[in-house]
């Protein structure tokens, strides 16, 4: 630990050091030019680069200056497509040791100066498995600094071998789940998966069907609510099966986010629909965080995920007699609940406590 504080002083001084020198950026990239030219391939792509070759290219990588990126609050964005960097080379580290292990590093997010300069070269790419780049001997790992700044599958809380057990497995797939938000529009349903640019769902096959019943869960989908994917337009999302967006969500080879509310109205609606199809003699599935898991979207499972090491499983979409508000989940043995947004809790009765989901989260770290 003692030699990442230290690599991490030597790359923000080195940053900070530069201040707005003009010179001592061109001096920082014309050095890194150099070192790469050694064994330059051919990888960037011109600004007039077609947008399905970008696609393509971020699969394996592609070189691009930390300028070309846009941040969002825990990550990047390159034309659209949610990216990692990695291979990033600061020249000016003297230590060799210390820059050769920065350069080996993925990363999620910015975690020190260092990627925060925009003069700085990096590599950026879309598919874990196979990013590459000059230099690199051997495939790139996680930067533990990233995963703990985004909390990466709830990383701060976890003890020294689960954070190396969730080090190893980094999913790309997972974190942009979790910041869906950030990286795509909320106001619409879309599909965006490494190397293929970001869809609007309703735009695929978009005279197919609009209502059906779901092949995972057996839901009979209603109309007129954007609820359903047919096999026309769940093949382009990996599926072979007419779905429902939940089930597309959680089974599609890429990212599928959910507009908005639509998500949880959905799984509201079905949670009522599948308990309303149990016979009344049938005694109810007991509470289980993986049943919790399988109703909910996506954007609720990091949640579900960190409650589940510290509670027992909630009812879910309990209503209150007399109000019009809904907890998304509760505890009534506990009389305490967690909410989608600010307006949700003030429709629901005194008494109880009552949180956001986005404030649980922050309070969990």
């Amino acid at each position: 630990m003692g030699r990442w504080i230290r690599h991490l002083e030597a790359l923000t001084q080195v940053v900070s050091g530069m201040g707005t020198s003009r010179e001592a950026q061109a001096d920082s990239v014309a050095e890194q030019e150099t070192v790469d030219d050694a064994d330059a391939i051919e990888t960037g792509a011109a600004p007039d680069t077609p947008a399905d070759s970008i696609e393509q290219a971020l699969i394996q990588g592609m070189e691009v200056k930390l300028g070309d990126l846009q941040p969002t609050r825990h990550g990047w964005l390159y034309r659209g497509n949610p990216v990692m960097v990695y291979a990033v080379d600061v020249a000016m580290v003297e230590d060799v040791q210390v820059r050769r292990e920065f350069f080996q590093r993925i990363h999620l997010t910015s975690c020190c100066g260092a990627l925060e300069d925009p003069a700085q070269v990096v590599w950026i790419g879309t598919a874990r498995d196979a990013l590459a780049a000059p230099g690199l001997d051997t495939a790139p790992h996680a930067c533990e600094y990233c995963l703990a700044k985004v909390n990466h599958r709830g990383f701060r809380s976890l003890g020294p071998r689960d954070r190396s057990r969730v080090a190893g497995a980094l999913s790309f797939h997972w974190h942009v789940n979790q910041y869906a938000d950030e990286y795509f529009p909320a106001s619409e349903t879309t599909f965006w998966g490494p190397g293929k640019p970001v869809q609007p769902l309703r735009r695929i096959a978009p005279d197919a069907a609009d209502s059906g019943t779901c092949g995972f869960c057996s839901w009979q989908v209603p109309p007129g609510q954007d609820w359903f994917v047919p096999v026309e337009r769940g093949l382009v999302l990996g599926l072979s099966l007419d779905a429902c967006v939940l089930c597309a969500q959680q089974q599609a080879m890429g990212v599928l986010t959910l507009a908005d509310t639509s998500a949880l109205d959905a799984s509201q609606a079905r949670c009522t629909a599948l308990a309303e199809r149990l016979p009344s003699a049938e005694p109810e599935e007991p509470r289980s965080w993986s049943w919790v898991r399988r109703q909910l979207p996506l954007a609720w499972h990091p949640l579900c995920e960190q409650l589940e090491r510290r509670l027992s499983a909630p009812d879910l979409f309990h209503h209150f007699a007399g109000y019009e508000g809904v907890a998304v989940l509760a505890w009534p043995e506990h009389r305490r609940g967690i909410v989608a947004t600010e307006e949700d809790r003030a429709k629901l009765p005194e008494g109880w406590d009552f949180w956001t989901m986005r404030s649980v989260l922050e309070s969990l770290g």
